[in-house]
């Protein structure tokens, strides 16, 4: 009786590493990198959405995801800061490029984080709003986290709930 129990264990155990392997092989296997792009209008100037969205100090306040954020020393001379969502994680950014009030290039800068890259933010008028495009170039690094995120979520999220934020702040255009 103990061996049929101590079998049933080790098949559980094999499959279970079977199983975590296959997961790593094929998170391996997906490219490290991916593109998501989304837009929206809002009813808001190309000027008071370009001070909103560089306004990092006050994300919190519009973006409901965010508990605090913190500002960080310049990098190169543009802003820095840490977003400190509401589950508790933090993801620090600098800006790398700015031309007000059009473009906006944001990288995640935290040593620590299973992934990285960019955002690019373009604004251009769209009737009294503005049209806001949001571009997302990231790379994951672990091979658990490519898997899960390549086949079971939606890898333009963060965009999409971005992009909902600045609708409820300025209104959809």
């Amino acid at each position: 009786m103990l061996s049929s129990y101590f079998r049933l264990l080790l098949r559980i155990l094999l499959g279970t590493v079977l199983l975590l392997g296959a997961v790593i092989a094929i998170g391996y296997a997906l490219n490290e990198k991916h593109t998501a792009t989304r837009e929206t209008a809002v009813a808001a100037p190309p000027q008071a959405v370009w001070t909103t969205i560089t306004d990092f100090s006050n994300a919190a306040n519009f973006r409901f995801n965010l508990s605090r954020v913190d500002v960080l020393p310049t990098q190169n001379g543009l802003p820095a800061w840490r977003e400190v969502e509401r589950s508790g994680e933090s993801i620090a950014y600098a800006v790398i490029e700015s031309k007000p009030p059009a473009k906006l290039v944001v990288k995640i800068t935290g040593e620590d984080q299973p992934f990285g890259g960019t955002w690019t933010y373009e604004l251009s008028p769209a009737g009294a709003g503005t049209r806001i495009r949001i571009t997302e170039n990231g790379e994951i690094y672990h091979p658990i986290y490519r898997f899960v995120s390549h086949l079971f979520l939606n890898q333009a999220s963060t965009i999409e709930e971005y992009l909902r934020a600045l609708e409820t702040k300025h209104g959809k255009g």
